[in-house]
């Protein structure tokens, strides 16, 4: 198990502070940032649209729900932050070094999007569909950061297959689940159930899952930065239908 100093432990704990830090200035500058809510939504739209084709396969259904809401598509994590924070010392004498390692590295994954969204955002002139979010890619041009946050999407998914594979951490995982909640540690338990239950649903074919987002994400990276204004037509269409 993992001492208090562990690498692991270390990284966890700097991420959860960097997340903290991030939050907090979004919401005191949140006159700044006011159409982030809009693209956080219509994100969410066109993640569920792109890859509604594995999430109608049951295996890939709880990993679609992990990857693309939990981690990447904006969900609000200031509950699960807070819990983390607090917990990150009773989980580092718990918990082994390369599970810590592997939490630290989805924290880092989400802040990684909303702030590359919270950026965005402030490059939207017109109303939201896929030229404007392409016109407003190209504003922004942060494309070095896009191309590293798919890469920790390969890495991270790489990871979690990994960690999965190794039934000890599961059992452990389903053990703490009780004293958790009881701790008032249920956000953060139910970050540790899905992930590791989407992972373990797949098995082998997380390979398959994780390169499929890597590659559509990146050849619509790819059209945006050329000057495309459809660059997830093939997809989605004219989508996504944003409610």
């Amino acid at each position: 198990m993992s001492g208090r100093h562990s690498p692991g432990a270390e990284h966890l704990a700097h991420q959860v502070q960097e997340s903290q830090t991030l939050l907090d200035r979004l919401e005191r500058d949140a006159d700044q940032y006011p159409r982030l809510a809009e693209l956080q939504h219509w994100q969410r739209a066109r993640l569920q649209e792109t890859y509604a084709d594995l999430k109608r396969q049951p295996r890939f259904e709880l990993a679609c729900v992990f990857f693309l809401e939990e981690l990447y598509g904006g969900r609000d994590m200031r509950a699960r932050d807070a819990q983390l924070e607090r917990a990150t010392p009773i989980m580092s004498r718990m918990l082994p070094d390369h599970l810590l390692h592997a939490v630290g590295e989805a924290m880092r994954l989400q802040c990684m999007s909303m702030e590359l969204d919270a950026r965005l955002s402030q490059c939207l002139e017109g109303e939201l569909d896929q030229a404007e979010y392409a016109r407003a890619y190209r504003r922004l041009a942060t494309w070095e950061a896009r191309e590293e946050q798919i890469g920790l999407i390969d890495d991270l998914g790489r990871l979690l297959k990994r960690t999965v594979a190794r039934p000890m951490i599961r059992r452990l995982v389903r053990w703490m689940h009780a004293p958790a909640v009881a701790a008032g540690f249920g956000k953060l338990q139910e970050f540790l159930d899905e992930g590791l239950e989407a992972f373990g649903e797949m098995g082998d074919d997380a390979d398959y899952f994780v390169d499929t987002i890597a590659e559509r994400e990146t050849r619509a990276l790819v059209r945006m930065r050329e000057g495309s204004e459809r660059p997830f037509e093939e997809w989605i269409g004219d989508g996504p239908d944003v409610k």
